[in-house]
């Protein structure tokens, strides 16, 4: 049912705006308005009713039941008006429909000429009067073109193609001119018949005296020159094309180029000057040590040895290098360059990678006069300027003639037995011998 009186109510829309829908909404003599009407609708509402139900209670002479009630609602439809709004389209006053169109009115017809707005008829050369009625020679033929009064024997002296009143021989100029000749276009802002329509025109634009078309300004597109120029072009009627590379934005009238951070010059060509970056060009770089920032952002690209936000720190020790991605080399505690990764030896070893000692093995101290006391056996080398014995893995003391206390093992040992239950653990390799009764 509710869809029954929706495509009633559709219908009864259609049937009202067929005649608004014939008219062309392009005709600048279409006017429109909004009114109401009314639609009969199907809605829903919830309507009451009593229920009766029974309920367990003390009345023994009802056995116990008792009588209730209770206001409950079930969904019901009624009739209904809606008031709709719908815009209307139809002749500005003055006007009539003729067709789809929108045609001017004139009380009295233009005996020898045509309607051209309300009341106003334009006459055919040699008529005049408000009907076009009126002729100035006797026969009614009219006075031929550019003449005018009694026997047509005046010259008209209207310009621009304008035509002169056949007896007052008053010019009538034709659309986009004025004055008593017809001799001045409209003045800027104004166009059309009688120049009384203003330009629609925007961002400077001036319009045609006789049309109303926007001639536009540089920089500017549209009907109304309302738009800028699209990205890439500028100028006058936005055919020039702009130069800016490298994601440069040109100025939509002018063509200057505006630069995005990193780049200078008139069509943002040319990155910044060392020591520059960002808009304009306009921060300093703040890298130390010969390092160089990106032109864009100002990062840091450090040079070879040095690190950091600002390229203001040396490598980490054990680094060298471009980036200090290279490892160091040097062995028996050397240092290497940050630079170069050239090892700096310590006193009594030498070698590309400090990896000799300056003495014979068996001596040491600064002439290599002294014999080493290190038990060779369990000594791994003798230091070359002090004699100090490195162990050997399992071994320590002062020459490396003892075995790792109980409890460690390894390399000087420093590494702690994880054996349990009274177990020993080997001082080399740290496995584990059970004691007894233990696996």
């Amino acid at each position: 049912m509710g869809s029954l009186f929706g495509c009633l109510a559709w219908l009864l829309i259609l049937s009202f705006t067929t005649s608004a829908l014939s008219l062309n909404p392009d005709d600048p003599n279409v006017c429109s308005h909004w009114e109401s009407y009314a639609v009969t609708v199907q809605e829903s509402y919830a309507h009451p009713f009593d229920q009766i139900y029974y309920t367990r209670c003390t009345d023994i002479l009802n056995w116990f039941k008792c009588t209730r009630h209770r206001i409950s609602y079930k969904t019901a439809y009624r009739r209904g008006v809606r008031t709709m709004y719908r815009r209307r389209s139809q002749c500005c006053p003055g006007y009539f429909e003729s067709g789809d169109l929108c045609v001017p009115l004139c009380t009295e017809e233009c005996v020898h000429g045509r309607c051209v707005s309300p009341d106003t008829c334009q006459c055919e050369p040699g008529w005049g009067g408000l009907d076009c009625s009126s002729a100035s020679t006797a026969n009614g033929t009219g006075c031929e073109s550019d003449y005018w009064g009694p026997h047509c024997s005046n010259r008209c002296q209207c310009r621009n193609a304008a035509k002169c009143n056949p007896i007052t021989g008053a010019c009538v100029c034709t659309d986009g001119y004025q004055g008593w000749r017809c001799e001045d276009p409209c003045e800027n802002g104004y166009y059309g018949k009688g120049c009384q329509l203003p330009c629609q025109c925007l961002n400077g634009a001036t319009c045609d005296h006789e049309t109303g078309e926007c001639i536009c300004a540089p920089g500017y597109t549209g009907a109304f020159c309302g738009e800028r120029c699209p990205s890439g072009s500028h100028g006058p009627q936005c055919e020039q094309r702009c130069p800016c590379q490298n994601g440069g934005t040109c100025h939509h009238i002018t063509g200057d180029c505006s630069c995005p951070a990193g780049w200078t010059g008139s069509v943002c060509a040319q990155p910044c000057p060392l020591g520059k970056y960002g808009i304009n060009c306009s921060k300093d770089c703040s890298c130390r040590n010969g390092g160089l920032c990106d032109h864009v952002t100002g990062k840091c690209q450090c040079a070879a040895g040095f690190s950091g936000r600002r390229c203001q720190e040396d490598c980490p020790v054990g680094t060298y290098g471009p980036q200090c991605n290279h490892r160091c080399e040097c062995q028996n505690g050397a240092k290497c360059h940050h630079i170069n990764g050239a090892c700096l030896c310590e006193t009594g070893f030498k070698g590309p990678n400090c990896q000799e000692r300056f003495c014979p093995p068996g001596l040491y101290g600064l002439i290599c006069d002294k014999y080493c006391p290190c038990n060779t056996t369990n000594t791994v080398s003798c230091h070359p300027l002090s004699g100090e014995c490195t162990c050997s893995p399992g071994w320590t003391g002062l020459y490396c003639n003892e075995t790792c206390p109980p409890g460690f093992y390894g390399e000087g040992c420093y590494l702690s037995c994880s054996c349990t239950n009274g177990a020993d653990c080997h001082p080399v390799t740290g496995v584990c011998t059970c004691a007894p009764g233990f696996m």
